[in-house]
């Protein structure tokens, strides 16, 4: 096929701010896991499949996650829920995390 460009599990982004290995990064509605560390203004390379250990926000009951129950992205962690409205589905958490819990395994969802 003349026009595929590639598998799409994974995008060149270019990084807003200095990025880490590991972290998740929003991309307009996209949502992904840095592959490297990537400098401010540098291109990397994220992952938009796969199941990640992820920071969870603890501030808040509806921060909790249920198994197979949606989380959304909020300041590069993620929550059980959308309490603002504004928030963007990150994935699928794979477990109960409790709100005092940090982190959580999540399925992307792109």
């Amino acid at each position: 096929m003349k026009n595929f460009v590639q598998n799409g599990d994974y995008i060149e982004f270019t990084a807003g701010a200095d990025v880490t290995s590991g972290q998740l990064v929003q991309v307009g509605d996209l949502h992904g896991v840095s592959m490297t560390a990537v400098a401010n203004g540098a291109k990397g390379i994220l992952a938009l499949k796969g199941v990640f250990t992820l920071p969870k926000l603890v501030a808040a009951a509806g921060d909790a996650t249920t198994a197979g129950g949606p989380v959304y992205f909020s300041s590069g962690s993620v929550s059980g829920s959308d309490s603002s409205g504004t928030r963007k589905k990150v994935g699928y958490a794979l477990a109960v995390a409790a709100q005092a819990a940090t982190t959580v395994q999540v399925l992307l969802d792109n």
